[in-house]
């Protein structure tokens, strides 16, 4: 039995260097690896092919670690592999789509609504002559009752402040009148007429009543600022009224009413 020592703690490398020295002919009859702090390790001569078996297998070993490590290390060193779908976020851009959408769905909505309530209350007055029953008038056409906010008369180009006064400037006298209707903040129902001035049951007073009509000797005009229950305003007007007064078919707020504080009529 031949005997050689190795280190302990001693490498892989160093073992098998150590081995293959010792089975290299022509081998001492003893050959000792001399490192410090020896142990023994015993082979028996006639194993010599154990020897070269194991040997074998260290090698195999270390060919499969180096390939594992060369590997892992292309791995390490490859390109990193893309990250799968992130649901959750696809969710919370979906759930954020739907939100806004129902907030737009349910913006249109009210508006529609307000839409149709304003056609529900919509007031549309008209202003008339009539010469079967002699008579200024005024008439609600629209579906909602009609508040009179501001009114301005005129005669011969002239703004009065009330109906006295334009029986003065169109020159009645003596038993010549009218019957008068107030119209200053004046609520009028859908579908209903109202007389707005009329000549006195007699004939001087029809007589002189018929200057005030349109091309006659002293033509009255009338405008009309009129708001629905929702606070949307139109005007309307009757005789020689400038463009730059009324505007047809345009809402306006009640604070933009084109008559002058100064010229509105006081009945």
């Amino acid at each position: 039995m031949q005997i050689f020592q190795v280190a302990p703690g001693a490498s892989r490398s160093s073992m098998i260097d150590c081995v293959a020295r010792w089975l290299s002919p022509p081998g001492p009859p003893l050959d000792v690896c001399s490192v410090p702090n020896t142990t023994e390790a015993i082979v028996s001569t006639s194993g010599t092919g154990d020897v070269e078996g194991r040997l074998a297998r260290l090698e195999q070993r270390d060919e499969r670690l180096t390939r594992a490590l060369e590997q892992l290390a292309q791995r390490e060193g490859g390109p990193v592999a893309k990250p799968g779908r992130d649901w959750d976020a696809y969710a919370a851009v979906i759930a954020s789509f739907i939100g806004l959408l129902a907030l737009a769905v349910s913006g249109y909505t009210a508006y529609v609504q307000r839409q149709q309530l304003r056609a529900q209350v919509w007031p549309h007055l008209v202003l008339w002559y009539s010469n079967v029953n002699l008579g200024l008038y005024v008439s609600n056409q629209g579906t909602g009752p009609a508040r009179i906010a501001a009114v301005r008369v005129t005669v011969d180009g002239a703004p009065v402040k009330t109906w006295k006064d334009v029986q003065r400037v169109a020159g009645f006298t003596g038993d010549e009148g009218v019957i008068l209707s107030t119209v200053h903040s004046l609520v009028l129902p859908a579908d209903k007429d109202r007389p707005i001035l009329q000549p006195r049951e007699n004939e001087q007073s029809r007589v002189r009543f018929k200057d005030l009509l349109r091309n006659e000797a002293h033509p009255i005009s009338i405008t009309v600022c009129y708001c629905s229950t929702l606070d949307d305003c139109w005007t309307a007007g009757l005789g020689n009224v400038s463009p730059e007064v009324i505007v047809d078919g345009q809402a306006h707020p009640p604070d933009a009413c084109p008559i002058p504080a100064g010229q509105q009529f006081l009945d």
